[in-house]
């Protein structure tokens, strides 16, 4: 598919046009909007819609088009989306014919995406085959309505923790950041939803408005802060993290499969990882396997490892969520090791993805640390020794 990024960013928006023009962290706020839209392999095209020359000029030096000022009637303070984008679709259509299959609304009121974001979501979007996406953050908590008859949204006859509330009883909230939805049917119905629609999931972080106070804290973390700390010179890398997590097919193998004749199936692994798994044994630090697969070969590696295995995992972000739940660990103190989109989901909760060298682009973009092995090729080794900063057993 084909997809059209459009960031809306209005100067009839009362108290917006100018923080959109201010910096963070180096850049204007407008522009984080931007460069994302413009890092995701998948958008063919990115439009800034304003009705400001200011905006208009930073945009364009930013990289996105500005094809012409929406016209002032689309505009006003409490205008929706939809006018805008069939405008933006109308004038590119003239243009130079150009017709996309979808459109991604991206909110630069909200500018904090992780890496791959929009194409993990563009990756949801067509594998739900859905009409409509919309970006939504979990808000662990317990609600009630109707405060002169109450309701409760959750089971009342067991009291737990609001973050253990079951899913189907957990509240979403939009959180504006990234909406996809067909060309078709933004056209046919002038709404930005149709009837079949998938929740994507994303942090409480990147769901931050711009009167966010931790907006610019956070902007500094993510804007490479953090990377270019060198972790292991930590000599105790417990000091920072709570567990490595990896996925199997691509990183603990080199990908390929050995199929006999009667389906038997077999993987190529590394015998230095069985080492480097013993070294993270003797340093206390745990580590997991999480696989999409299910497999006796994934079983087999995972007990000769002498590691704990997830497999058929359909959403490793939400796995590694509950793993966390758990055992009490931190998202943000995670090290987890991919190398495809399914891991993604993932890479972007963690406070640590790393890639190996043979991940596909969007996962190595996704990352915080690139290694120079590929999968199946030692990487428990290289892990060890360049980011735990462990050198011997």
């Amino acid at each position: 598919m084909n997809y059209l990024a459009i960031i809306t960013a209005r100067c009839g928006s009362k108290g917006t046009h100018g923080k959109f023009l201010q910096d963070l962290v180096g850049r204007p706020m407008l522009a984080w909007s931007i460069e994302h839209a413009l890092t995701c392999p998948a958008v063919t095209r990115t439009v800034v819609a304003t009705d400001s020359d200011e905006l208009a000029i930073m945009a364009r030096l930013a990289g996105a088009e500005v094809p012409s000022l929406i016209p002032a009637a689309l505009t006003k303070e409490n205008a929706s989306p939809e006018p805008i984008l069939l405008y933006i679709l109308d004038e590119l259509a003239k243009k130079d014919g150009f017709k996309p299959d979808a459109v991604i609304l991206l909110n630069p009121a909200t500018p904090l995406r992780l890496p791959g974001r929009m194409t993990a979501a563009i990756w949801q979007f067509e594998a739900e085959m859905v009409d409509s996406l919309v970006s939504v953050c979990s808000t662990p908590a317990f609600f009630w309505k109707n405060p002169k008859k109450p309701q409760a949204s959750h089971d009342i006859s067991f009291r737990s923790r609001p973050q253990e509330i079951p899913e189907s009883e957990r509240m979403y909230r939009e959180n504006g950041s990234i909406t996809i939805t067909r060309t078709t049917i933004l056209q046919a119905t002038k709404s930005l939803l149709g009837e079949k629609v998938s929740l994507f999931m994303m942090d409480e972080r990147e769901s931050q408005c711009i009167d966010s106070p931790a907006l610019a804290k956070m902007a500094q973390e993510w804007s490479g802060e953090k990377g270019s700390v060198d972790l292991s010179t930590r000599r105790n890398p417990l000091e920072w993290m709570d567990a490595v997590v990896f996925d199997f097919d691509g990183v603990l193998t080199d990908n390929r499969v050995l199929v006999s004749q009667d389906g038997t199936e077999a993987v190529y692994c590394s015998r230095s990882d069985g080492m480097g798994f013993d070294i993270l044994r003797k340093a206390s630090i745990p580590a997991f396997i999480m696989s999409t697969e299910t497999n006796p070969v994934v079983s087999a590696r995972a007990a000769k490892l002498k590691l704990p295995v997830f497999q058929g995992i359909k959403d490793k972000g939400e796995s590694l969520k509950a793993l966390c739940l758990e055992k009490n660990y931190s998202l943000e103190r995670i090290v987890f090791v991919g190398n495809d989109i399914n891991d993604l989901p993932a890479m972007q909760l963690a406070g640590y993805p790393i890639a190996v060298a043979d991940a596909m682009p969007v996962v190595r973009k996704a990352a915080w640390r690139v290694l120079k092995s590929p999968g199946g090729a030692g990487i428990v080794r290289e892990l060890l020794e360049t980011v735990l900063g462990i050198t011997e057993t």
